[in-house]
């Protein structure tokens, strides 16, 4: 009786038209791949240097890895979403970023990917003591980086004249 009561409901349903679901929402792809190089500020291939990819939706690590001889690095088996590669010192600083980059069901592989250190960034210290890297880990940093990740744009306009002209 039970079975037929089932049976009798399931039917109903699809001739109503309400949808049963019939399998499991399909898990996000994990088979990307980012590949490319770190450059020294003078335009060099910067050889063992350690390279993370931060996730710009929840702002974490979600790989890292270090570039071979030749300044080469990849990361691989990621999942889809906007990621920026990050070049840092011994210390963990920042000193490079490469641009956004973005990872969608049609195209699961960036390659070519520049991150170049800047002159600063490479020497250890930036203007306020800490290093690019110093403000990236910072919450206005974090807050930054969420916002390219969603398509923010922003602009600061400063007048440099008085307000009667």
């Amino acid at each position: 009786m039970k079975r037929f009561l089932s049976l009798a409901l399931v039917v109903a349903l699809v001739g109503l038209g309400v949808p049963a679901p019939l399998a499991a929402a399909p898990a996000p792809l994990s088979n990307g791949q980012i590949s490319g190089i770190a450059m020294r500020a003078d335009h060099g291939p910067m050889a063992n240097a350690t390279t993370r990819l931060r996730n710009l939706a929840s702002g974490q690590h979600v790989a890292v890895t270090m570039t071979n001889a030749l300044g080469q690095f990849s990361f691989a088996r990621l999942r889809e979403g906007q990621y920026m590669a990050e070049l840092v010192d011994a210390a963990g600083n920042i000193i490079g970023t490469s641009r956004m980059l973005t990872l969608s069901p049609g195209v699961m592989t960036v390659s070519g990917v520049m991150v170049n250190a800047t002159a600063a960034g490479a020497a250890g210290q930036g203007a306020a003591g800490g290093g690019l890297g110093a403000f990236f880990t910072s919450t206005a940093g974090i807050v930054l980086l969420a916002a390219v990740g969603v398509g923010v744009t922003v602009a600061i306009v400063k007048a440099t004249g008085s307000p009667s002209k």
